[in-house]
Parts: C-alpha cells; sequence; structure tokens
C-alpha cells in the first residue's frame, strides 16, 4: 500500500514549494519588510487559499480512503441516523463516546457522535453533509480552556456554523493534564 499511497503525492508541486522556501541556500530573499497596506493585502489574499483547503483535504483522504478501505472524512458521523442528541469531538475521546453511542443505541436510544478530522480551516459545508436532520440538541466537547473566552475553539466554531439551525449547543471540556475521561463523564454528557 506504500507504494499506492506514494503515488498520490504531487512531488512536483512539493518541490516547487520547497524552490520558494526561506533557506540560506536559495538565493532568495523575501518579506524583510511590510508596510501595513501590504501586509493587510497579503492576508486578505490568503482568504482564497484557505477556503479551497477543506475540498483539497478531502479530495486527498478520498485518494487515501479508496487505497487504504478507510472511511475518513473532514467529519464522520457515528451514530443513530435519526439522532436528536449528539457530541461533537475530535481526538482520542471519540472512542470512548463511540462505545456509549453504541450501548445508548442498543437500548433503543437515538444518539450520534460527529468526530472531527478537519478543524482547520474548519468546513461548514463538510460538517452539514453528515449532521442528521433530526439533531435537536449538540454538546461539543474540546480538549482545552480558553481562559477568559465565552466559549473554547471548537465549541465556538460550531456555534458559529449552526447559528441558523434550530438546535442547542452546549460546550463542555475533558481531559485536561490527561484527566481520564470514562465512558461514565460521556454517560453525563
Amino acid at each position: 500500500n506504500t507504494d499506492e499511497l506514494l503515488k498520490i503525492i504531487p512531488w512536483n508541486e512539493i518541490n516547487e514549494f520547497k524552490k520558494r522556501a526561506l533557506n540560506v541556500n536559495c538565493g532568495v530573499q523575501y518579506g524583510l519588510a511590510e508596510n501595513e497596506d501590504i501586509y493587510f493585502q497579503s492576508v486578505e489574499a490568503r482568504n482564497e487559499l484557505y477556503n479551497k483547503m477543506p475540498d483539497i483535504v478531502n479530495y486527498y483522504m478520498e485518494q487515501i480512503n479508496s487505497i487504504q478501505k478507510t472511511d475518513y472524512k473532514p467529519f464522520n458521523y457515528y451514530g443513530s441516523n435519526v439522532a436528536e442528541n449528539i457530541i461533537v469531538a475530535m481526538g482520542s475521546v471519540t472512542d470512548t463516546i463511540k462505545l456509549v453511542v453504541d450501548k445508548i443505541n442498543a437500548n433503543g436510544g437515538n444518539v450520534g457522535l460527529i468526530n472531527v478530522h478537519l478543524y482547520r480551516p474548519f468546513s461548514i459545508k463538510h460538517l452539514l453533509d453528515v449532521l442528521p436532520l433530526t439533531v435537536k440538541n449538540i454538546a461539543v466537547l474540546d480538549r482545552t480552556k480558553e481562559a477568559g473566552s465565552i466559549g473554547e475553539p471548537l465549541y465556538l466554531d460550531v456555534v458559529s456554523a449552526l447559528k441558523d439551525k434550530d438546535i442547542n449547543i452546549v460546550g463542555g471540556r475533558y481531559g485536561l493534564s490527561s484527566k481520564n475521561t470514562t465512558p461514565k463523564d460521556i454517560y453525563s454528557v
């Protein structure tokens, strides 16, 4: 499978990127000074590239999925197709959440999980692709604490992405300083 994965890597584009890198061996210098007008323009000009990134990442996820027989997407949904209550999270906690989702759904529940694989740039389109239409309540779990903020980063992005939907969204934290997150904790959520 490694040979197949190597075939999808755009080596020419990588080499072109490296040629433009800030490296004393390249013989080129960039960005020694920028006044505020030029800086503002360059920051705004990047938006187009960031907007394209989720589709590029999804394209390569699809390529890798076909080779590795996996099913990764920017957001993967797991659980009942008619779930009213779901959790949005990313990272290792999602395995614990899946255990609880399976147990609840096996006992007649309708819950689910949206597992985030591409966090930034955040893709509203890809989130909506997997969000069941039946969802009424979402708990967003972040593994960080943003002191002084009104919410953690993933929570704020989900709230912003779904602001026009009639869905109750709450945020929470887990696993700070590697504190274990158990199935009992997820049942509480």
